[in-house]
């Protein structure tokens, strides 16, 4: 339970920061803000930050991509179960919200 909190706290203070940027610009300009700020904490951050940046990102859809890398370690358990839990909760998440998008893309255009 804390570690929901935690990316809901964290959540929270990314769309603070990211309106504070963005500040009297349009809409795509606080999403591109957005995105910027979870893809350089995703870089930067140690493993289990990553993981919280990409629930983060699940939960505010903003659509973002882990490295290979990222998903091996959240795979094998090293993180612990809770980590491991969010990661494919957050994982499920994005691929849902992905999902319509795709298909929506795919259908016929008259």
């Amino acid at each position: 339970m804390d570690l929901l909190q935690e990316v809901r706290h964290f959540s929270r203070q990314l769309q603070r920061k990211a309106r504070q940027s963005a500040r009297g610009a349009d809409e795509p300009a606080y999403a591109e803000v957005l995105y910027a700020m979870l893809s350089d904490r995703m870089r930067s951050g140690d493993a289990r930050m990553r993981i919280v940046c990409y629930a983060s990102a699940a939960e505010l859809g903003v659509p973002v991509d882990l490295q290979a890398e990222h998903y091996r370690q959240a795979m094998s358990g090293g993180l612990g179960f809770p980590l491991r839990v969010l990661f494919w909760a957050a994982h499920r998440r994005m691929q849902t919200a992905r999902r319509p998008r795709r298909q929506a893309a795919a259908l016929p255009r008259n």
